[in-house]
C-alpha cells in the first residue's frame, strides 16, 4: 500500500505543497464532480467499463473535501470496488473513521501518505524548522490531527526550542 501510494506520487504530483489533489485526480482519468445535495460526503463509483467516479459534496470545507477526495481515490488506486460497485463515504468534520473495517483504515493510511508526502514532511520539518502542528497542518492543507498521525508514522518529531522566557538566559556553572 505505501508503495503504491508512493508511485502515484512519482507519476502524477507536481511536487507543489499542499498536494495538488485535483491534479492527480484528472491525471489517474478519475472524473470528479461537485455535487450540492448528496448524504454523504462524496459517492465513489466505478461503471462498468472500469472508469471511476467521485461526486463530491460542494459545501465541506476545501481540508475535508481534499480528504475525501484523496481517500476515494485509495479506493479507487487499492481496488476496493469493482465495476458496476459504488460506495459511499462519509467522512465527519472531526474526520473520525471506524477503523474496524479493513477498506477504511487502507484508505487512511493511503490518503495520509498522499496528502503528506514524507519526503516533504522531513523536509518542512528538517530544513525549514516548522515549530508547530498547526503551521505544517496550514502549510499542508490538513487537520493538525493528520500531521500528528503521520508523524508519528514516520517516528518524525518537531525541533524542540527554547521557551522565549528563557531565551539569552544563562547558567554561571563556577559558583
Amino acid at each position: 500500500m505505501a508503495l503504491l501510494a508512493e508511485g502515484i506520487l512519482k507519476l502524477h504530483w507536481d511536487q507543489t505543497i499542499p498536494v495538488n489533489v485535483a491534479h492527480i485526480v484528472k491525471q489517474m482519468g478519475v472524473r470528479l464532480q461537485l455535487q450540492p445535495a448528496l448524504s454523504a460526503s462524496a459517492t465513489l463509483s466505478i461503471t462498468a467499463d472500469n472508469q471511476a467516479h467521485i461526486a463530491l459534496h460542494q459545501n465541506l470545507p476545501s481540508v475535508h473535501q481534499r480528504y475525501v477526495v484523496a481517500h476515494a481515490l485509495a479506493h479507487v488506486a487499492l481496488h476496493h470496488l469493482r465495476p458496476g460497485m459504488t460506495q459511499s463515504i462519509d467522512i465527519s468534520e472531526d474526520f473520525r473513521l471506524d477503523f474496524g473495517l479493513r477498506n477504511m483504515a487502507e484508505a487512511n493510511d493511503f490518503a495520509l501518505r498522499l496528502l503528506l508526502p514524507e519526503a516533504a514532511l522531513h523536509y518542512a520539518v528538517q530544513t525549514m524548522q516548522a515549530r508547530s502542528w498547526e503551521e505544517l497542518a496550514h502549510a499542508f492543507a490538513v487537520p493538525p490531527l493528520f500531521i500528528k498521525q503521520r508523524m508519528a508514522d514516520l517516528q518524525l518529531e518537531l525541533p524542540r526550542t527554547t521557551p522565549r522566557y528563557l531565551r539569552g538566559f544563562t547558567i554561571d556553572m563556577d559558583c
